[in-house]
């Protein structure tokens, strides 16, 4: 599956945002917190402010995972918070967590 639409990336702007988005799963947990993150992938690529939403699973920890997200600017992220397959995500997430999610968001410096 192709998780960066290359043409939107290729147009970005100063006011793109990228968003990590950092999960740990409990002991055990692993596989069921891996497929509720996989499932958010085709309806969050379909989001036409969203540039990229790439997954990754830490090399040092298998119950450790990285959300690599760009989207066009604020305004698009902050739309994609309301969308149907967003809304109670927090709620189901935190029984399989670790810790608290931890978001972090970026500008790029585009010289």
């Amino acid at each position: 599956m192709e998780t960066t639409n290359i043409k939107k990336f290729e147009n970005r702007t100063k006011s793109a945002i990228r968003l990590l988005a950092f999960l740990e799963a409990k002991e055990g947990k692993e596989s069921e917190l891996e497929r509720i993150l996989l499932d958010l992938i085709p309806p969050t690529l379909n989001e036409p402010g969203n540039i990229a939403y790439v997954p990754h699973k830490s090399t040092e920890n298998s119950r450790v995972f990285m959300f690599d997200e760009l989207w066009i600017d604020e305004k698009a992220l902050e739309e994609h918070f309301k969308q149907p397959h967003m809304i109670n995500l927090i709620e189901k997430l935190n029984p399989l967590l670790e810790r608290p999610l931890e978001l972090k968001r970026y500008h790029e410096i585009i010289l």
